[in-house]
């Protein structure tokens, strides 16, 4: 008996992961896979969808989903570890577990509907992998940049108060953080069609930055003028 069995899944619906709670940071990943139809309205669904890169198969980490031991790669196992919690479970969609990957079918049907899970998920969580040591200094760079975008005008002094040494280096780390491969992912623009209700996750040691970027803002002041 595997994971994905059962009869196929009925049109217009589509899996979700549920996390489940864990009582420490070294406890195994535990969760729970259910199917979920995807009702034709103009509201949102209570899940998250995640949107990474899938990363390299050398390093494979397991977790128990449904009693079963299922192997997911090393990216993907530190994001889970990141979004479980200690108080809530948290259902998300994600493309490596929600679909059955060994069925053509159920893949092929699943791959076309990605544009219409990504619009009706409730958020959506971009995952750019372990952050770097410039990480949070560019993600810092991006939030001022786009509060002095969003008001109507910058003071002088403020923009005196940085340094050309300091803005450069801002812009520095900016750039590393775009050489992260999510951002070579033909999937960016489905991701971030609706930038207020996604953000940008990095994770930092055992924790994450805890105050997510609204993509919206972080698109648009990366993007080129």
């Amino acid at each position: 008996m595997s994971l994905y069995h059962g009869p196929p899944l009925p049109a217009g619906s589509i899996r979700l992961l549920r996390l489940l709670l864990c009582p420490d940071q070294d406890s195994h990943i535990e969760c729970t896979l259910f199917p979920y139809h995807l009702l034709e309205s103009e509201t949102t669904h209570l899940f998250e969808a995640i949107s990474y890169v899938w990363g390299s198969r050398d390093k494979l980490q397991c977790i128990r989903v449904n009693g079963f031991e299922c192997e997911v790669e090393e990216n993907l196992h530190a994001l889970l570890l990141c979004l479980r919690d200690r108080l809530i479970e948290r259902v998300i969609w994600v493309d490596a577990i929600c679909i059955n990957q060994k069925d053509p079918t159920e893949k092929g049907y699943q791959v076309q509907s990605m544009a219409k899970i990504y619009a009706k998920a409730s958020r959506v969580i971009v995952w750019l992998g372990v952050a770097t040591a410039t990480s949070k200094q560019a993600l810092d760079h991006i939030r001022r940049a786009g509060r002095q975008r969003a008001a109507t005008e910058v003071s002088t002094q403020a923009t005196e108060q940085a340094t050309e040494r300091g803005a450069q280096a801002s812009e520095q780390a900016v750039i590393n953080l775009l050489e992260q491969p999510w951002f070579q992912r033909i999937w960016v623009y489905i991701a971030g069609r609706d930038g207020k209700r996604s953000r940008v996750l990095l994770r930092k040691s055992a924790r994450f930055f805890k105050r997510l970027l609204p993509l919206d803002i972080f698109l648009s002041c990366v993007a080129p003028r």
